[in-house]
């Protein structure tokens, strides 16, 4: 038997609580145009070359586990409106280890983001590097283009050059 009302209540305050925790926690890569705290007001070399491959990957970002605490949370309250008794607890039990699952993967993905292998050739030393950064589909970059490689001590950015 499923009971609602408070039940349902309940649940709809644990999943807005937990939606606004997720929220906050997952973390993803900016744009190569958008300089973070550790970049500002930092010496950085700058550098040319040419691009001789490029490759799309994925770029996994970091999890901060969040959606499994709230699958946990949701599936544990779904669960234990199934049934009565010990058929609640069991259900609670098992909606909490399918909803952690099931949301762990969900943050996962959400966290991933499309991003470029840039490999290029330094005009200074003739030398072969690689970047990964995330695709800018405002500026997309393509074989043969001449680039400006910005080196700070966090990061490395690759723009495409016109000058």
């Amino acid at each position: 038997m499923i009971r609602y009302g408070s039940s349902l209540c309940a649940l709809r305050r644990v999943a807005a609580l937990l939606a606004l925790a997720a929220l906050g926690g997952c973390a993803t890569y900016g744009s190569p145009h958008v300089y973070g705290p550790a970049d500002v007001m930092q010496k950085m070399v700058v550098r040319y070359g040419t691009i001789v491959s490029l490759r799309e990957v994925t770029m996994q970002g970091v999890a901060s586990g969040a959606g499994g605490v709230m699958g946990a949370g949701l599936g544990a309250v779904a669960g234990s409106n199934v049934g009565s008794g010990r058929g609640q607890i069991a259900g609670g039990i098992v909606g909490a280890g399918v909803g952690q699952m099931v949301g762990a993967a969900a943050e996962r993905r959400l966290v991933q983001q499309i991003g470029l292998e840039i490999t290029y050739r330094d005009d200074a030393s003739g030398a072969h590097f690689v970047v990964v950064q995330p695709k800018d589909e405002t500026q997309p970059l393509q074989v043969g283009d001449r680039v400006r490689i910005v080196e700070g001590a966090n990061s490395v950015r690759v723009f495409r050059y016109d000058g």
